[in-house]
């Protein structure tokens, strides 16, 4: 009894009709948040919605499942599949590198929802900050110093409309001393944080960096390089199969 109930669960996990029914709730749990941020803030939207297990959705009322575990269920979706239908060989090794680069993809969107953080940090010439004020209205504290040295701005050619706006930024740790240049879409990466130039204030006279920190920013880059790989030992041995056919 106990075996007919785990060989179901592990046809039920590996079935691809759970794929399709994902698939189908992402989008319907898409189209529910962006309705619900007409009466919500964006944050509690993407925390319950996007975020959670399971929250209530706030027009229905009803128990929906969230983000999280749309993504949980997902990696044991496509971990199943790959097992139950596994072959040896090199196309057996595309089929499983690319399943397993999917799973690192969702993995990767977890790790970056619970371990990012993102924040501002507003300065004057010549003042120093060590910390980042988040969106909740916390203060992360920095080991290193930031030290603004110089802020421009350039406008248009005959108006008040900015073009471009610059920092010139020290990062200190120690002893050591680090002098960069922060310009939009141009950002400068120190201790694990990367500084970004967001916009100004007092008209023109404070500089605000927006602050990001993201261990894991370079699992997307990964799963994308792996799933090509994937994808290539999957179709190349084939293509050029038939083409020594035709060739022959």
């Amino acid at each position: 009894m106990r075996g007919r109930a785990i060989k179901a669960v592990y046809k039920a996990a590996s079935s691809p009709w759970l794929t399709l029914f994902l698939l189908a709730y992402g989008v319907l749990l898409v189209f529910f948040a962006t309705i619900a941020q007409t009466d919500l803030p964006l944050e509690k939207v993407k925390s319950g919605y996007l975020c959670s297990f399971l929250f209530f959705e706030n027009i229905t009322g009803l128990p929906m499942l969230g983000g999280a575990a749309i993504g949980f269920l997902a990696c044991v979706n496509i971990a199943a599949a790959c097992y139950r239908r596994s072959k040896f060989g090199l196309y057996g090794l595309g089929i499983s590198l690319t399943h397993m680069a999917l799973i690192l993809l969702i993995v990767s969107g977890f790790l970056q929802s619970f371990m990012r953080l993102e924040g501002v940090m507003p300065l004057r010439v010549g003042e120093t900050s060590d910390e980042v004020l988040l969106s909740d209205g916390k203060r992360v504290p920095l080991h290193f110093k930031v030290t603004l040295d110089d802020f421009k701005i350039e406008n248009w050619r005959g108006s008040s409309i900015p073009k471009s706006y610059e920092s010139t930024v020290t990062f200190r740790k120690g002893k050591d001393s680090s002098p960069v240049s922060i310009m939009v879409n141009a950002p400068a990466s120190f201790g694990g944080w990367t500084f970004y130039q967001s916009s100004y204030a007092d008209r023109g006279r404070v500089s605000v960096l927006a602050c990001v920190k993201n261990p894991a920013r370079l699992l997307p880059w990964i799963s994308v390089g792996a799933t090509f790989a994937g994808m290539l030992i999957i179709f190349l041995p084939g293509a050029a199969r038939k083409r020594g056919e035709r060739d022959a």
